[in-house]
């Protein structure tokens, strides 16, 4: 069975096309979605050799074995041009993540979708996104281990655009489901780490902080403001 992050990510991807599960470990994702015929075939990669056997022996053991590919190699250098419509990048910080894009944004072009879950540093990979120019589709919210994950989809594109400090740090379409308890938690928690930075910068009288200070300031006051209104 899939954890709840997992789950969410199924529902994100392009069904009846093949998908490509970069560092899949265990294979799981990958396994579900073709045993759930979401997919006709799908690619697994690993780049360490431990989690490349844990991944092959998963796929030897499930019931469509003979319909995923495992290969072993970083990012998305082990795939072929286009050769999936949805690419997973799921499990890693969202420098990591941009690391990987930022290999072969052409080829990152190739594929029609992207369905990212970043671990940490979420920021990063959206202000990588808006610099690029590609748009954001949808972003989820999922509970897991007393933890709130942020999934985001995306596909390439060419017309870049702004994301303001508040649509970075916590996302775009995540600030304005004003109908989701989930949602809520997530703000007040962003809320919570603004005011712990904004506390920390006001003990230090160093030029360089006092711009930071006004920054959070807004930070805070904007989303005080967004919460009141939910």
């Amino acid at each position: 069975m899939l954890t709840n992050r997992l789950l969410a990510i199924t529902n994100m991807i392009i069904s009846g096309q093949a998908a490509a599960d970069i560092g899949s470990d265990h294979a799981r994702l990958p396994i579900y979605l073709v045993e759930q015929g979401i997919v006709p075939r799908a690619i697994a990669t690993e780049l360490g050799d431990g989690p490349c056997l844990r991944a092959r022996e998963a796929i030897a053991n499930s019931t469509c074995g003979d319909l995923i590919e495992l290969r072993q190699g970083d990012g998305l250098q082990p795939l072929e041009r286009g050769e999936a419509a949805t690419v997973i990048i799921a499990g890693m910080g969202g420098d990591t993540i941009c690391r990987i894009l930022s290999h072969d944004w052409n080829k990152a072009a190739s594929y029609q979708r992207f369905v990212f879950q970043p671990m940490s540093r979420p920021y990063i990979l959206r202000s990588a996104l808006a610099e690029k120019g590609w748009p954001i589709l949808d972003e989820v919210l999922v509970t897991e281990n007393k933890r709130i994950f942020a999934i985001i989809s995306s596909k390439p594109g060419k017309t870049p655009y702004q994301l303001s400090k508040l649509e970075l740090d916590i996302g775009p379409n995540i600030l304005t489901a004003r109908d989701s308890e989930t949602g809520k938690l997530y703000w007040e928690q962003w809320l919570a780490k603004y005011k712990a930075v904004y506390q920390s910068l006001l003990q230090s009288d160093s030029i360089e902080n006092r711009a930071l200070i006004l920054d959070y300031e807004k930070r805070i006051e904007a989303l005080e403001v967004i919460i009141d209104a939910g």
